[in-house]
């Protein structure tokens, strides 16, 4: 089965500790989703939008894992049909955690995108909506998150 990554489970390095064993699959561009930053990255429904995704194959012992991680109360996963058939398994953000994002965090979300050689635009977009000001921080102050 597949899983649909963004933010900083692109990030090989940080999906090798958490599911050990997942292996890249591609990447895509999602149709139907907006990448946005709040305190870590979410995928908020928008038909006109396309969200950049790496996708890894996973088993049921990594989603299991990936639900611990990304908690019961703050992301929910769901199945999404993808563009040229098939499903994946995504989590959309269910407890809105304001923002800013801890530096660090945009950091692995930056280099996990790179990794994918997917497009770094929808990133960029998500940090300047909120005011992101570079490694500081966003506009007005560093985010301490816990990444």
């Amino acid at each position: 089965m597949l899983y649909a990554a963004y933010g900083s489970n692109l990030l090989a390095a940080q999906m090798a500790a958490r599911c050990p064993g997942a292996l890249r699959a591609g990447s895509l561009l999602l149709p139907g989703f907006r990448l946005v930053m709040n305190r870590f990255a979410s995928a908020v429904p928008d038909a006109s939008a396309r969200l950049p995704v790496g996708l890894w194959r996973v088993t049921e012992a990594h989603l299991a894992a990936l639900d611990r991680f990304e908690g019961p109360h703050a992301y929910e996963r769901r199945s999404v049909p993808l563009p040229e058939g098939g499903e994946a398994w995504i989590y959309l953000e269910i407890a809105h955690r304001p923002p800013p994002p801890a530096p660090d965090y945009v950091a692995r979300c930056r280099a996990g995108t790179l990794e994918f050689g997917l497009p770094t635009a929808a990133l960029e977009a998500a940090l300047a909506a909120i005011g992101w000001a570079g490694e500081g921080g966003a506009a007005g102050g560093a985010g301490r998150g816990r990444g």
